[in-house]
């Protein structure tokens, strides 16, 4: 067991990055940060990302940038980046426990934390809104634990899950097990990070479920929600791998008794569902369901399913009436948003589907924006390769 001890001297001497565009991220530390927004009033916007994650760099390019966005965390706010795989930014990866990126923090001004938001907000209008919302909030203290407190012992396979020390390392639930075997306080903080961030038997999952309105009141519904998700997808994963229909169906019986947020519910059953599809090679089953919820929404809100969907379709289905109704799909996507990853993806579906000629132009395209956008576009230009020789070879 490996103790840390962040000191105000250690944190002090951990600098964040600033971002391009309008706003302006701090560049102080973290205590330096917190002090500001202290003495100011002002409520903390913390930029949880890291340097492999495509939509973090969408918010780069996007929301940072956007006036009315930018404007409102200057004038209300103290923002700053923190890269969760860096430095003390693994740090605060384990003390919030992030795991999806990005993530955004809110604070207080007195540092404790309100909300934390994972994923990429694609509405302007809403983001902003809701930056509103999290200004207006004026509640001392939402969880129990104490927000700048990093002085906690966390066993080393915790550290190892969340890469301190440049790597992250992967632990059994036996070893998780037996370290909460000998633990005095399994509702304390960092029994509750080992808990939900680590593999466990089913012993401590079914701890966890029969104490929900305690670990609920000390920590939330949303990380509570996480876990039993997370829970249930290993089940449905596991039911996917042999097959088993009956095993599918206790597992959305769980996530229906014991998720607890009944907006999100439906999508997450529809989710797991489509996961024992694409385990069981059900591609039609697998393709109907996207083409239902795609049309259930607006493209715009349903476009990075879209994009999932056909990837892997094109990676391993060969029906072709699934692989030409994602790619009028796809064609739909690229027109509303041509971004690097959806004109990659459009482009690839193409190959596979015969249109060489459309296929060259789509890859072509995809390469450009690649490169503008400092994406890595080798797969793109292998894939143009292709394109190329069967061009030649039909010739």
């Amino acid at each position: 067991m490996k103790q840390i001890f962040f000191t105000l001297t250690l944190m002090a001497s951990v600098l964040f990055c600033s971002a391009q565009g309008q706003v302006n991220f701090f560049e102080g530390t973290w205590e330096e940060a917190f002090a500001k927004a202290a003495e100011e009033d002002k409520h903390v916007f913390v930029d949880s990302y890291t340097d492999w994650c495509y939509w973090c760099k969408v918010m780069d390019k996007e929301t940072f940038t956007d006036k009315a966005i930018a404007d409102y965390l200057n004038e209300e706010f103290v923002a700053i980046k923190v890269n969760m795989e860096k430095g003390f930014g693994t740090s605060v990866a384990m003390k919030f426990r992030v795991r999806a990126f990005p993530t955004l923090l809110f604070f207080n001004p007195q540092g404790q934390i309100l909300e934390k938001k994972p994923g990429f907000t694609k509405d302007k209008s809403k983001f902003l809104a809701h930056l509103q919302e999290i200004r207006a909030d004026k509640r001392p203290q939402v969880f129990s634990f104490a927000s700048q407190n990093f002085d906690l012992d966390y066993p080393e396979f915790v550290e190892g899950s969340f890469g301190v020390g440049g790597k992250r390392v992967r632990t059994k639930a036996e070893t998780v097990d037996a370290w909460l075997d000998e633990t005095e306080d399994l509702y304390s903080e960092v029994a509750w990070t080992a808990l939900t961030q680590c593999p466990t038997g089913e012993k401590y999952k079914q701890h966890l479920l029969d104490n929900a309105d305690k670990y609920i009141g000390l920590y939330g519904t949303q990380e509570f929600d996480g876990f039993v998700s997370q829970m249930v997808y290993s089940k449905v994963s596991k039911a996917g791998k042999e097959g088993d229909k009956k095993m599918l169906d206790e597992a959305i019986a769980l996530l229906t008794k014991h998720y607890t947020d009944e907006e999100d519910k439906a999508g997450m059953i529809d989710n797991f569902e489509m996961s024992y599809m694409k385990a069981t090679e059900d591609w039609k089953g697998y393709t109907m369901k996207a083409d239902k919820l795609i049309r259930e929404g607006t493209l715009e809100e349903n476009a990075g399913l879209a994009n999932s969907v056909a990837w892997t379709l094109y990676e391993k289905c060969d029906d072709p009436k699934c692989l030409k109704m994602m790619e009028e799909w796809m064609n739909k996507v690229v027109e509303l948003e041509p971004n690097y990853m959806f004109l990659d993806t459009y482009a690839a579906l193409l190959y596979k589907n015969g249109d060489m000629p459309k296929a060259k132009k789509y890859a072509e395209q995809a390469i450009v924006v690649g490169k503008k956008d400092e994406s890595d576009v080798k797969e793109t230009e292998t894939l143009l390769q292709k394109i190329e020789e069967s061009m030649e070879d039909g010739q």
